[in-house]
C-alpha cells in the first residue's frame, strides 16, 4: 500500500474500522441513501430555499482553492459540495470558511454544511454535528527551510512555530511540545510570515504541505519532521441536526461514496497521493454478506455500527479540571462554566494575552500622542511659514493622510508581511510583531491626533498671537481634548487586529480557547467587562492629564478666554 509520505499509516488504518472476515463471492448490492418522504428541519429549508449554502476552504489546495483563472473555488471538497447540490437538486452557493469560524457560521444557520479540512475531535463533536462516517484522513507535518537542523519535534521546544487559528492539533503543540506558538488567522498569511523568517516552520495537515511542496518545487522549502496526530476529518452540519433528517441523509451518503469508490476518484481527480484510510474504508462499506451490508444501521437506535464508524477520537482541548465549590455552585445556578479559569494552560494564555492588548494599548497611545504632537507642531508651524516652508509642508500634509486615511489591519499587511518580507530576503533585521503593531497603531491614531492639535494651535494662535507654538500647545490640547479622547480610546478597540500578525492579545486569546472547546459565553462576556474597565482606565487617565493642564498657569487665561 502507497504511504503519504512520513504518515503512520497503521493509525490511519485503525481509524477506518474493523477487519471484516473473509467470505465466499455474493453478488454487491448497491449501497444508496435515500432522501425522506417527508424531509423535516434544516433538509426540508435548503429544498424550499432551493439552495444549498456549504461553507469550504480557498486557502487549502488541492482540498479547497481559488482558481487561478476564473476566481471560483474548486478541489476535492467543493466537488463534495457540487455532487451533494446535484442529489438535492437545489442550487450551490459555496461560502469560503476559516478554521476560526467554521462551526460559528454553520450553527447560527448562515450556512447549511462545513466540508473544510476539519478533523474530527472529541470538542469539535460537542461544538457542532460531526457526521460519521468520516471522509478523509491526515495527520500533523512541519514545512520549513531546506537547511534547518530540525529531526524531531521535540527540538522544536521554545522554537517559533507558525500555525493556523482554529486547528485542531494547536494546543497539543503548544502545550504538549512545547512550541512557542504564533498564530496566523490563515494558511496565506502563515506561509508569508514563514518566507520571512518569522518562525522556523509551519505546522499544519500533512496533505496540504506534501501538496504545496510539490506545487512550489521551491528547494528551498521542503516537508520537514515525520507526520503526527493522525486524525480522520469530518463535516459539519449545525449541532442537533446530525440525529435529524439532514445528518441522517449526509451520513448514508457518505456511506454511499465510500462504498462506490466516490472518495478514491476524488483522490485521484485532484493528484492526491493515495490514501490508506480511503482505502480501506471502500472496502469495509462496500462488505455485504447474504443479509445485507456489514455496515448497516442497528433497527432500534438508528445507528451505523459502532465497529464502523469513529469513536474513539483525539481530545485536544482542555482536559477535567477541578473546580472550587463556589465555581461549582456559580455554575449549577447559571450556566457558567468557569473551569477556563482553573485550567493553569488556558488560565496562562489568557493572562499573557490581557498582558499584550494593555502593553500594545499603552505603547499605541503614548505613541499616537507623541506623533500627533510632534506632526501638530510641525504641521502648524510650516503652515505660517514663507512658499519655502509650505514646500516642505507637503511631505508633512502626505504622511498624515496616508497614515489617516489607509485603514489599520492593511497597514500591518504592508509593514508586516511586505516591507518585512523584502527586508528579510535582502538580510536586513526585520522589526518583531509587536513593534510593527505599535507602530501602525501610533502613526494612524497619531495623524489624526496631528489634524485635532493642529487646528487647536492654529485657533490658540489667532486668539493669543503673541504666543509661539511651544507656549500655545497645552491649550490647544486642552481644546483638542474630546478628539484627542476618542482617538486613543479607539486605539484600544483596534487592538484586536494585531492578531493579524499573529500577536495574541486577548480578543485571538478567547477566540482560540472557544475553538477549542471553551464556554463562549462565559468568556465572550469576560472579555467584554475587561474591555469596558480598560477604556474606563483610559478614560479615568486623561481627565487627570486634563486637570493636570487646567492647573498650569498658562492655560488659565484660555479657559477664562473661551468661557467668555
Amino acid at each position: 500500500m502507497t504511504c503519504l509520505p512520513r504518515l503512520c499509516l497503521l493509525g490511519l488504518m485503525l481509524l477506518a474500522g474493523p477487519v471484516l472476515p473473509q467470505t465466499a463471492e455474493t453478488p454487491s448490492p448497491e449501497r444508496r441513501a435515500e432522501m425522506p418522504e417527508n424531509p423535516q428541519g434544516r433538509l426540508d429549508h435548503i429544498l424550499r430555499r432551493g439552495t444549498l449554502i456549504v461553507g469550504v476552504k480557498d486557502d487549502y489546495p488541492p482540498m479547497g482553492y481559488r482558481d487561478p483563472s476564473n476566481g471560483g473555488i474548486v478541489g476535492f471538497e467543493p466537488d463534495m459540495a457540487r455532487a451533494i447540490a446535484a442529489r438535492l437538486g437545489v442550487a450551490l452557493d459555496l461560502v469560503p470558511v476559516t478554521s476560526n469560524n467554521r462551526l460559528g457560521r454553520v450553527n447560527q444557520g448562515q450556512i447549511d454544511l462545513v466540508i473544510a479540512t476539519m478533523g474530527d475531535t472529541a470538542e469539535r463533536r460537542g461544538q457542532a454535528g460531526l457526521i460519521q462516517p468520516n471522509y478523509y484522513a491526515s495527520g500533523v507535518a512541519l514545512y520549513g527551510r531546506s537547511d534547518h537542523p530540525y529531526t524531531d519535534w521535540g527540538q522544536l521546544r521554545g522554537r517559533p512555530v507558525c500555525l493556523v487559528q482554529g486547528a485542531y492539533f494547536n494546543r497539543i503543540l503548544d502545550d504538549t511540545y512545547l512550541v512557542s506558538a504564533q498564530y496566523y488567522p490563515s494558511s496565506r498569511d502563515a506561509l508569508l510570515a514563514l518566507r520571512q523568517d518569522a518562525c522556523v516552520g509551519w505546522a499544519f495537515d500533512d496533505v496540504a504541505l506534501v501538496s504545496l511542496a510539490a506545487e512550489e518545487a521551491d528547494a528551498n522549502f521542503t516537508v520537514k519532521l515525520p507526520s503526527i496526530l493522525a486524525t480522520p476529518w469530518a463535516i459539519a452540519v449545525a449541532q442537533g441536526e446530525e440525529t435529524a433528517d439532514w445528518g441522517l441523509f449526509l451520513s448514508d451518503l457518505m456511506a454511499e461514496w465510500h462504498a462506490q469508490g466516490k472518495f478514491l476518484e476524488l483522490q485521484d481527480k485532484w493528484g492526491l497521493l493515495p490514501n490508506p484510510y480511503l482505502t480501506t474504508a471502500q472496502e469495509i462499506w462496500a462488505r455485504s454478506g447474504e443479509d445485507g451490508f456489514y455496515c448497516a444501521r442497528d433497527p432500534g437506535t438508528g445507528d451505523y455500527t459502532a465497529t464502523c464508524v469513529t469513536t474513539d477520537v483525539l481530545r485536544t482541548g482542555a482536559p477535567p479540571v477541578d473546580v472550587p465549590a463556589w465555581a461549582e455552585a456559580i455554575q449549577n445556578a447559571t450556566g457558567w462554566d468557569l473551569s477556563v479559569l482553573f485550567d493553569a494552560y488556558d488560565r496562562t494564555r489568557l493572562t499573557r494575552g490581557l498582558g499584550m492588548t494593555l502593553a500594545l494599548s499603552l505603547c499605541a497611545i503614548l505613541g499616537a500622542l507623541l506623533i500627533g504632537i510632534t506632526l501638530g507642531l510641525i504641521n502648524a508651524g510650516l503652515s505660517q511659514a514663507a512658499l519655502l516652508g509650505r514646500l516642505f509642508r507637503a511631505p508633512v500634509l502626505a504622511i498624515i493622510t496616508l497614515a489617516r486615511m489607509t485603514p489599520p489591519i492593511l497597514q500591518l499587511y504592508i509593514v508586516f508581511f511586505g516591507l518585512g518580507g523584502l527586508m528579510s530576503n535582502a538580510g536586513h533585521v526585520t522589526p518583531g510583531a509587536f513593534v510593527t503593531a505599535a507602530l501602525i497603531f501610533s502613526f494612524y491614531a497619531g495623524a489624526t491626533n496631528a489634524v485635532l492639535i493642529t487646528h487647536g494651535l492654529q485657533q490658540e494662535r489667532a486668539a493669543h498671537p503673541e504666543l509661539d507654538l511651544i507656549h500655545a500647545l497645552p491649550k490647544a490640547l486642552i481644546r483638542s481634548y474630546d478628539g484627542l479622547v476618542s482617538t486613543c480610546v479607539n486605539i484600544v478597540k483596534a487592538a484586536g487586529m494585531a492578531s493579524a500578525i499573529a500577536l495574541t492579545e486577548l480578543i485571538a486569546t478567547v477566540n482560540l480557547i472557544i475553538t477549542e472547546g471553551g464556554n463562549a459565553s462565559v468568556l465572550m462576556n469576560g472579555l467584554l467587562v475587561l474591555y469596558f474597565l480598560f477604556v474606563m482606565s483610559v478614560l479615568w487617565l486623561f481627565q487627570r492629564v486634563r486637570r493636570v493642564l487646567l492647573r498650569a498657569p498658562a492655560s488659565r487665561s484660555t479657559v477664562q478666554g473661551l468661557s467668555e
